[in-house]
């Protein structure tokens, strides 16, 4: 199947159904593709939704109204057309005409004098002013430019918004239960990176298909991800408790740094979840793990308070600190947060309870909304005088090119 027709198709899922980009992909891209096929589709996909404010406001002069077919046509072609020099611009309009033309001829008429005038388009931005520029030429709502801003400063804030439309980098964590550093490094494919203990970079394209991955030599991680368990750094022989665990990253980590002693009960609301991290313990050799389908929020209902010697509660977050790598984050609605803070502050309660006297626990986001982050701890520290802040660090997505992370150490005193 053409290349673009399957970017076209996915793009246009995810305009109705505000499908996950990722999913989409993985269920798409099938072995009927080479690597560079792949590669292709995905450049086309993701760029496309990364740009889309900035895509339409170059649009916006030159259509009124438009169906969903047209419409992420128009988009993904302006994406090539501006971030993908090496397509001449003539095989852009061919092919987009070609798929216009699936629809009617007079689509394909209607598509390719859009995309002429649209290639040949210099916007000024006069009507803008520096936020709402701001705004368009990053791609990112209104909004979430002036909560940054706000949160972080003007310069942070820019950094932030441009290391969002950075393509991000593969890391991968070392399984040091199954491999060491020295065995990895024979790959030419893998490089240490500057951030936690056993984060490497992977050079090629496809780290699942590695043989190292399928031997559980590594597993897919951001090297701000990596942070957390660090942080946590549970002895062995611990119990410990893993609120939010899927898709089990962290708690694989826990497990290597426990070398499979003690015992670490993790939690998730889903099964297709739990399913996902009891493959990646048989992948990984991990057997201190011990997985449940359960809300969080009521395990007072399962434990006595003060059973854990730690707790890890990675938090469901507004994401804002992934947006390189999940572009459609950026476009939710903003009053979702709202109720993601409730649901926070309920966790952190629980947590509480069920820490042990003098004993540790890490609250972990992968968002950058303060109110989700310090503000939230604050208020909790404050409605709980014997929880001492031990650590606080966010760390933001063009420090090192990673994912933008929030994490606190805290002890029950």
């Amino acid at each position: 199947m053409n290349t673009r027709q399957v970017a076209l198709e996915i793009l246009i899922k995810y305009k109705k159904e505000h499908a996950y980009l990722n999913i989409e992909l993985k269920h798409r891209l099938s072995d009927a593709f080479n690597e560079q096929d792949k590669a292709f589709i995905t450049r086309i996909v993701y760029g496309t939704v990364q740009y889309q404010l900035y895509l339409d406001y170059l649009l916006k002069p030159f259509v009124k109204k438009v169906k969903d077919y047209e419409y992420m046509l128009l988009l993904m072609s302006i994406y090539q057309h501006l971030f993908m020099d090496a397509i001449p611009d003539y095989a852009i309009v061919n092919e987009a005409v070609q798929l216009a033309k699936k629809k009617s001829n007079a689509t394909g008429k209607f598509v390719n004098a859009v995309l002429k005038n649209v290639f040949q388009y210099h916007p000024d931005f006069m009507e803008l002013d520096d936020t709402e520029k701001l705004s368009v030429t990053t791609s990112h709502p209104l909004w979430l430019v002036k909560m940054l801003v706000k949160q972080y400063g003007l310069d942070a804030a820019k950094r932030i918004l441009n290391a969002n439309n950075e393509i991000p980098l593969t890391l991968a964590r070392l399984n040091t239960l199954k491999c060491d550093e020295v065995t990895l490094l024979k790959d030419p494919l893998f490089k240490k990176f500057d951030l936690g203990h056993y984060c490497y970079q992977y050079l090629g394209n496809n780290l699942p298909a590695s043989n190292a991955f399928k031997n559980g030599w590594v597993t897919v991680q951001d090297g701000s991800s990596q942070l957390v368990a660090e942080l946590l750094h549970p002895l062995d022989n611990s119990d410990v408790l893993d609120m939010c665990s899927a898709p089990g990253s962290k708690t694989t980590h826990m497990a290597m740094l426990m070398h499979n002693t003690g015992s670490i009960e993790a939690y998730d609301l889903y099964q297709h979840k739990i399913d996902l991290i009891n493959q990646q313990c048989h992948r990984l050799s991990v057997i201190n793990v011990h997985t449940h389908v359960y809300d969080s929020t009521q395990l007072l209902d399962i434990y006595k308070r003060a059973t854990f010697d730690y707790i890890l509660l990675d938090a469901p977050c507004s994401g804002l600190g992934v947006l390189a790598r999940k572009p459609e984050i950026r476009y939710h609605d903003s009053n979702a947060m709202d109720e993601l803070i409730k649901v926070q502050s309920d966790l952190l309660k629980i947590s509480y309870e069920l820490l042990k006297k003098d004993s540790i626990m890490v609250y972990s986001t992968c968002t950058l909304n303060k109110k989700e982050n310090e503000k939230q701890i604050e208020r909790f520290v404050c409605e709980h005088p014997d929880m001492l802040i031990l650590s606080e660090q966010t760390i933001l997505p063009y420090q090192y090119h990673t994912d933008g992370f929030y994490m606190c150490k805290l002890q029950k005193r």
